[in-house]
């Protein structure tokens, strides 16, 4: 069986590789070739020829930008391969992207003759079941506060989720939400909860500290400009539901969000009116078009969207 995974955690992609190889007990070559480097006829080459010094061969092509609209390349001898495997070798493909381009032809075939899995992101249910059952594997007793701080903090990349879980696994004493905040830095995603809880409440002065966090951290403001953005789009959206009155778990199932979140929000949004969300999710669009046409530095863009927010919450 050969496969391909693709999406944007590469922690998962890694981890199902290492399920694959862990199934030939040791007893196999892996070869490693990045194909953003290396010729396909090279790859295939080694890709058709039998292992030497174990009875299987497993050969991982990485980085395999060709079965996405990024670029064109000619796959004629991979597609050979792969109507006509040959059974020591097993090929692993995997590029982390969204998504391949099911236009091509190569991809065509990949989905009729591989084992294909996509590994995005985690939803936000998802997030949090595979946080709760990563404590269990690292055997962690943590408090319900803990917990939530805990995936408040973590990022949504499995690879550093375990990280920082084993890191938190090597601390001698109990774990309390104290020791949370020394350990694991901030994510992106609870940097923008807070900034974005500050400005709804008209709390600018901390507002403007999170922001310089940020900025200490290099992050990019128009990325977290964009998931700035598409916060208030969800809080306008539970906004709109409770305006229908709707329950938080049938917000919940709806949105795909995890019913924490949506109770959070629900409190949140209580005395802001639907009008205003809609003032700052345009704000946010007016000052992403200022820094992509060049009419203003991104940094000092950005600073003065905060200074329009504070003038549309006063």
């Amino acid at each position: 069986m050969n496969y391909l995974f693709y999406g944007n955690d590469f922690g998962r992609i890694q981890k199902e590789i290492k399920k694959i190889t862990e199934e030939f007990q040791e007893d196999y070559d892996l070869i490693t070739l990045d194909m953003r480097q290396i010729k396909m006829s090279d790859a295939v080459m080694e890709l058709m020829s039998i292992p030497f010094f174990s009875p299987h061969k497993i050969i991982h092509f990485k980085n395999c930008e060709f079965l996405t609209s990024n670029t064109d390349e000619d796959t004629s001898l991979l597609e050979a391969f792969l109507r006509q495997p040959i059974k020591e070798n097993t090929l692993i493909m995997s590029v982390q992207h969204e998504k391949c381009d099911g236009r091509k032809k190569i991809v065509k075939l990949i989905q009729k003759t591989c084992k294909v899995k996509a590994l995005t992101d985690f939803k936000d249910v998802e997030l949090r079941s595979y946080i709760l059952n990563q404590l269990n594997e690292y055997h962690l007793q943590l408090s319900l506060n803990c917990q939530n701080l805990l995936i408040q903090r973590l990022p949504n990349d499995c690879a550093l989720i375990d990280l920082q879980l084993e890191k938190l696994s090597c601390y001698p004493d109990p774990i309390d939400e104290e020791v949370i905040c020394a350990l694991i830095q901030k994510s992106l995603d609870e940097n923008i909860f807070e900034l974005s809880e500050s400005i709804l409440k008209g709390k600018f002065d901390r507002a403007f500290s999170v922001y310089k966090d940020m900025r200490f951290l290099n992050y990019d403001p128009i990325y977290f400009l964009a998931v700035l953005a598409s916060q208030f789009r969800f809080y306008y959206q539970i906004k709109v539901g409770k305006m229908q009155s709707k329950s938080e778990q049938t917000m919940a199932a709806e949105l795909k969000a995890h019913p924490y979140r949506v109770k959070l929000t629900c409190e949140l949004v209580k005395n802001i009116s639907a009008d205003e969300l809609l003032k700052l999710i345009d704000a946010c669009a007016r000052c992403d078009i200022k820094i992509k046409t060049g009419k203003m530095e991104k940094f000092l863009a950005f600073e003065m969207f905060l200074i329009e927010c504070q003038g549309e919450r006063l």
